[in-house]
């Protein structure tokens, strides 16, 4: 058995894990490697099927550039459906001033209150960190 037949591209490659990578996202590398190695009979790159999924990734959900891209929208309809509580001149601050990077992050509530604390975060381009919105859930239950 060779190694990384060269008719094995990231097409190829792309077109047998698509259904694996949708069905589940946090699928491994090394699963997938062994994926394509039983099915083609050729071992591949770590790397080569690390980018593949990473390209996989971003037909299914988009890229992070159309993500970024959408955020003045997705702001306005919160906007139009919660009433006040977004404001829209904060879409064209973040569109005009600030990385095209995005933190989320969450961090457990203990004690009285319990819960979770769910944060977004932008940075500017003066690395100052700009809170986009936050939210307390109950805690990491499919219905939370």
């Amino acid at each position: 058995m060779g190694q990384d037949h060269h008719k094995l591209d990231l097409k190829v490659i792309a077109q047998h894990i698509f259904t694996m990578v949708k069905a589940d996202l946090t699928i491994s590398i090394m699963v997938m490697q062994g994926g394509v190695e039983n099915h083609f009979g050729y071992k591949t790159f770590y790397r080569k099927v690390w980018l593949t999924k990473q390209r996989v990734i971003a037909r299914i959900y988009g890229d992070w550039e159309e993500s970024y891209n959408e955020l003045p929208r997705w702001l306005f309809a919160m906007q139009m459906y919660f009433g006040a509580t977004c404001d829209t001149t904060l879409a064209w601050f973040i569109d005009a001033h600030c990385k095209p990077h995005f933190s989320i992050d969450d961090t457990h509530l203990y004690g009285k209150y319990g819960g979770v604390l769910l944060m977004t975060i932008a940075q500017d381009g003066n690395a100052n960190n700009l809170l986009i919105a936050f939210a307390i859930g109950e805690g990491e239950t499919k219905e939370a």
